[in-house]
This record gives structure tokens, C-alpha cells and sequence, in this order.
């Protein structure tokens, strides 16, 4: 491994005054995403930046992978909605129908099958959304609502900036 690679799993080193750049750009970003929050009074804003941690992180914020995430964050959100709403209702066959939709989506993730809907993004939503803390007590609407503000807020200005941003000549 050359000196200068990181280990897997290890973030690249970005020289000091790129990593500043950076960091303030993300706050610029994260203050302005919770302020859209507050205006339009959605509440789990921690959805949309779930969205912005998987985007930016595993697919480096490629535009190309913008949609399955978002696609598939939607649809793991949908999946733990209707855990929760069969729960909550008592409602075994709807328990039981969620829970045959989630392996489902975990085959079709194994398998490499429809990666729009289900793939990564899916199944970090669902582990998110059904942790015990946030099962009996997220409104899931909010939920799907914030991670599609996280969409534009985020595509929009992270596809904007990197627009703007020279991009090194192809080889």
C-alpha cells in the first residue's frame, strides 16, 4: 500500500485548508437543511441527513446514486411505516406482511436485484426505523417527508457546488 493510501475503511487525507473548505460547507449545509426544517415544521429532520451520511459517504455523493438512495430510503421507511402502523393497530397480518416485505427487499439486496428500490439505502433506513426508540414513536410521514427535503436540499446544493468545482480531466 503506498504511504500516502489510507487504510480501507479510512476516509482519504485532504490537505488542512481542503478539509476547512469542507467543513464549512457541511455546516453551511446542515444549518441551513435544519432551518428549511423548522420553516416547513418537519420534525425528524434526522432523516434527511441520514440520506446526506449514506449519499455523501458510500457513494461519495456521485449524482448517479442520488436517486436509488433516495428510492430506496423511501422504500425502507415505507417497510417499517407498516411494521409500526400493524403494531401499533394490533394487526398481525399487516405485521406479518411487513416483515415478508423486508426479507424480500433483504433477498432482492443479496441477490443484486432491483437496486432502485432495494438496495443499501434500504436497508439502513429500515435498521434505523426500527430501533425500539423510534418504532413506537416516529411519525414515518414526517419521516419520508424530511429524507425527501434531505433529496432537494442536498442534491440541489451538492449537485450545484459540484458543478462549480473543476473536475480533474479524464484520462
Amino acid at each position: 500500500m503506498h504511504p500516502t493510501t489510507p487504510p480501507p475503511g479510512h476516509p482519504p487525507v485532504q490537505p488542512l485548508l481542503t478539509a476547512l473548505v469542507i467543513t464549512v460547507i457541511a455546516l453551511v449545509l446542515i444549518i441551513g437543511f435544519v432551518v428549511i426544517g423548522a420553516l416547513v415544521h418537519v420534525v425528524p429532520v434526522y432523516a434527511g441527513f441520514l440520506l446526506l451520511w449514506y449519499w455523501t459517504s458510500v457513494t461519495h455523493s456521485d449524482l448517479r446514486a442520488l436517486a436509488p438512495a433516495v428510492v430506496g430510503a423511501l422504500a425502507g421507511t415505507g417497510c417499517s411505516w407498516l411494521l409500526q402502523t400493524g403494531t401499533v393497530m394490533g394487526s398481525m397480518p399487516l405485521v406479518l406482511g411487513a416483515l415478508g416485505l423486508m426479507i424480500v427487499a433483504l433477498y432482492l439486496v443479496i441477490a443484486g436485484r432491483l437496486p432502485l428500490v432495494c438496495n443499501a439505502a434500504t436497508m439502513l433506513y429500515i435498521t434505523v426505523f426500527n430501533a425500539p426508540l423510534l418504532q413506537g414513536h416516529e411519525d414515518m410521514r414526517q419521516a419520508m417527508i424530511a429524507t425527501v427535503l434531505g433529496l432537494i436540499w442536498f442534491g440541489v446544493t451538492i449537485g450545484g457546488l459540484s458543478r462549480l468545482t473543476p473536475q480533474p480531466a479524464a484520462a
